[in-house]
C-alpha cells in the first residue's frame, strides 16, 4: 500500500485532491490507520483515479463523475476514449476561433497604426477579361472556417476535372459574393480556369454562378474595364490586413465594388501539400466602378 504522499506522485494529483476525492467519496483510501489517521491507497485504485482526471478534463463536475461512475472502476476504455476525442475536438475548435479572434485584432490593431501612414500594399487599376472557369459554390457557415471549405471543395473540383479528363489552367482563384462585411454565412466560390469549349456543353449562364448548387459547373466570370488590385506574399490567415486596405482604397479614391472580391493563387494551388516552405503569394482584386 502508498501512502497518501507517495500515490500522490504515483497518480500526478496533488494531496489536497485526493482528500478532496475522499471527502466527496469519489476516491476513498484503501485503508486509513485508526490511531494515526494516515490514508493508504493501492495500486488498483489508479485505474479509478486515471478515470475521474480524464472525466473532469472533459469539463465534468465531480458530481456528475461520481453519478457517472457510482461504485466501479470500469468505465470502458472505448467509451472514455470516445468522450475524450469528442472533447479534444471541441477544444481545438475553440482554439482555433481564438486565434482567429487574435488574428483579427492584430489587424485591426495594425489599421489603427497606420491611419496616418501611406498604405504599405502598391494598389493599381486594371482591366480585367472574362474568366471560363470550374467553379463550385457554397456558404460556409463561419469566416473562420473558409479555410476548411477552400480545402474541400478545391479538392472536389480537381478530382471532377480529372475524372472528367478536363485541363485546367492557372491560376485557380476563390471569390466572396457577399455584398457587405459578414463574419457568418461566407457566400464563396472556388474557381479554375479551363479552356473555354467545355464551357458551352454545361448550360449555365455566363456571369455569376447561383448559390445553392455545390455540383462543379462552368460558366464564364465576367470581366470589367476597372478593377483594383493588390499582390500579397504571405500566410492566409493574415490577409484580413491587405483586404481591408483595397476595400479602403477603393472608398477613398471615389469608387464602389461592382462584382465579388476575387483571391487569385499565383504561387499555385494552395489548399494541396507543398515541398519547402514558400510563402504564398496570392493578388486581390476587386472590380470597382465611380461612385454616382
Amino acid at each position: 500500500m502508498f501512502k497518501i504522499g507517495d500515490f500522490s506522485r504515483l497518480g500526478q494529483v496533488s494531496v489536497r485532491m485526493l482528500r478532496h476525492y475522499d471527502k466527496l467519496g469519489l476516491l476513498t483510501p484503501s485503508h486509513v490507520d485508526k490511531f494515526t489517521g494516515y490514508r493508504y491507497y493501492t495500486v488498483d485504485q489508479l485505474p479509478r483515479l486515471n478515470r475521474i482526471l480524464a472525466l473532469n478534463d472533459l469539463g465534468l463536475t465531480l458530481q456528475q463523475i461520481a453519478d457517472l461512475l457510482g461504485d466501479r472502476n470500469d468505465l470502458p476504455v472505448e467509451q472514455l476514449r470516445g468522450m475524450l476525442a469528442l472533447r479534444r475536438a471541441e477544444l481545438e475548435q475553440e482554439l482555433a476561433q481564438k486565434r482567429w479572434q487574435l488574428a483579427n485584432v492584430e489587424a485591426r490593431l495594425r489599421q489603427i497604426e497606420l491611419e496616418n501612414d501611406p498604405d504599405p500594399y502598391e494598389i493599381v487599376v486594371k482591366e480585367l477579361e472574362p474568366l471560363a472557369v470550374a467553379s463550385i459554390r457554397h456558404t460556409a457557415p463561419t469566416a473562420m472556417e473558409v479555410g476548411y471549405f477552400c480545402d474541400l471543395l478545391y479538392a472536389r473540383l480537381y478530382r471532377y476535372l480529372s475524372e472528367s479528363g478536363i485541363s485546367w489552367q492557372a491560376p485557380e482563384l476563390t471569390l466572396y459574393h457577399n455584398e457587405e462585411y459578414r463574419e457568418t454565412d461566407i457566400d464563396m466560390e472556388v474557381a479554375v480556369p479551363i479552356a473555354a469549349p467545355e464551357v458551352a456543353s454545361d448550360g449555365v449562364p455566363d456571369g455569376t454562378l447561383p448559390a445553392g448548387d455545390e455540383s462543379p459547373h462552368f460558366h464564364v466570370i465576367p470581366g470589367c474595364t476597372m478593377a483594383a488590385a493588390l499582390f500579397f506574399e504571405g500566410p492566409f490567415d493574415q490577409l484580413l490586413a491587405p483586404i481591408q486596405a483595397l476595400v479602403r482604397w477603393v472608398g477613398t479614391h471615389g469608387h464602389v465594388p461592382a462584382g465579388p472580391l476575387r483571391e487569385l493563387h499565383l504561387s499555385g494551388p494552395a489548399h494541396v501539400e507543398k515541398a519547402g516552405a514558400h510563402l504564398p503569394v496570392i493578388e486581390l482584386q476587386i472590380p470597382i466602378i465611380p461612385i454616382d
